[in-house]
């Protein structure tokens, strides 16, 4: 939790032990440094994720398409609300670390097929459901992107999310 608050870079393994009411030498006991904890963490945090949408979704798939797609897009942007401090340093470290890459990876496979399979259970078999759906998805991660930048803040958030909702839909139709 402290790393999803204060960002990898502004927690230190001495932060983690006290928060979780341990010694510095249990913790090292267990990892070897903060990025076996962050790894251990997003394996956590990606499950909980994961979970909570499939969760909400797989078993009863909205009938309204725009329900659905307003759902994806009200849960991403929320994730991306609430833990962007950790988001914006995971961009990075995505980069610049292929173990954390390797996990992130693995993370948004999950999602793609999870999401690819509620998209076949509402529209049957369509041709390139996984591609359609990859590409939906980084289309409404983009906007995610966009909302969460200070810089486009001008920008009509409202008008973004019905033009990127009229082009998911185009596209999965």
């Amino acid at each position: 939790m402290l790393i999803l608050q204060k960002g990898y870079h502004n927690v230190t393994t001495d932060d983690i032990a006290k928060a979780a009411g341990l010694s510095t030498g249990i913790v090292y006991h267990y990892f070897k440094d903060k990025k076996d904890i962050l790894l251990v963490a997003l394996d956590n945090r990606a499950n909980a994720m994961y979970q909570g949408f499939t969760e909400k979704y797989a078993e009863s798939t909205p009938t309204d398409f725009d329900e659905f797609l307003n759902a994806v897009f009200d849960f991403l942007l929320n994730y991306h609300k609430k833990f962007w401090v950790i988001h914006e340093e995971l961009e990075s470290l995505y980069h610049s670390d292929a173990e954390i890459a390797t996990k992130i990876d693995a993370f948004w496979q999950k999602t793609y097929l999870s999401i690819t399979a509620l998209y076949i259970k509402k529209c049957g078999k369509p041709e390139h459901a996984a591609e359609k759906t990859r590409i939906a998805l980084d289309l409404i991660e983009d906007y995610c992107h966009a909302c969460m930048n200070p810089v486009i803040e001008e920008l009509d958030q409202d008008y973004m999310r019905k033009a990127v909702i009229a082009i998911v839909k185009n596209l999965l139709s």
